[in-house]
């Protein structure tokens, strides 16, 4: 028996990259699933018919997380469609590579309103759930980035910084029976790491343990908070990094 065994979790942008990795994670250790993506896409089609073939309930949800009424729709329809959630897994966000002279207001507000606001919201949406029911975890994604900065993410990894922080206001706010916690990861081989320009022999040699991290590492770490096994944790960030900043 997985060590989830009945409960419900809500993954925001699971279509792909470390959500889709997470929503898998989660499954495999007896949840059910809430698959959150933009557009509802055809990946985030495939990853439900996926985890309903292993025997798991999906739900999926089509929300655009710059928007409140979404952020508080799709943990209405999660509730209304399983009776609860247990798990929160805020995991949506955008950022493009872009000179920061050259960030216009609309792509800053668009990041931050994804990234920030959109965690902020959705976090306020499922505390009333997760008290009703006396229990309940929220993980955060931030970045490696919101420590060491990265130049031509500045919008992002403000975003991303400012997560972190509203984890640790969230942990003393929502204590004791909502645990929140914030996993951090480095570069991890998504697809549009593959693409991006730190895939390149310099900077995986400057790496510590040589690599990027794998989707499903920082998913097994997301799942370890999620799990029993991360009830001593809250306020805290976890770092699967491969050693890129050591906070």
């Amino acid at each position: 028996m997985g060590r989830l065994q009945g409960q419900v979790a809500v993954v925001t942008g699971a279509a792909r990259g470390i959500g889709r990795e997470t929503a898998r994670a989660l499954a495999e250790e007896g949840a059910h699933v809430a698959i959150v993506d933009l557009d509802a896409t055809e990946q985030a089609a495939d990853l439900a018919h996926e985890l309903e073939a292993a025997q798991r309930q999906v739900l999926l949800i089509d929300a655009d997380l710059s928007r409140v009424a979404d952020c508080r729709r799709l943990i209405e329809e999660a509730v209304d469609h399983f009776g609860q959630i247990d798990v929160l897994v805020n995991n949506a966000g955008v950022g493009d590579y872009t000179p920061f002279l050259d960030i216009t207001e609309d792509e800053f507000d668009t990041v931050i309103a994804t990234n920030l606001k959109g965690t902020f919201f959705t976090c306020q949406a499922v505390v009333p759930h997760m008290r009703r029911r006396g229990h309940g975890k929220i993980i955060n994604l931030g970045s490696e980035q919101m420590y060491s900065g990265y130049a031509s993410l500045t919008h992002y990894t403000a975003s991303k910084g400012a997560i972190a922080s509203l984890t640790k206001s969230l942990a003393v706010a929502l204590a004791p029976d909502i645990r929140v916690n914030t996993v951090a990861p480095g570069p991890t081989l998504t697809d549009a790491m593959r693409d991006g320009p730190e895939n390149i022999p310099e900077v995986i040699d400057a790496i510590p343990l040589k690599r990027f991290a794998t989707t499903s590492e920082v998913a097994r770490t997301i799942v370890f908070l999620a799990s029993p096994d991360g009830d001593p944790y809250t306020g805290q960030t976890l770092d699967p990094n491969m050693g890129t900043v050591m906070p």
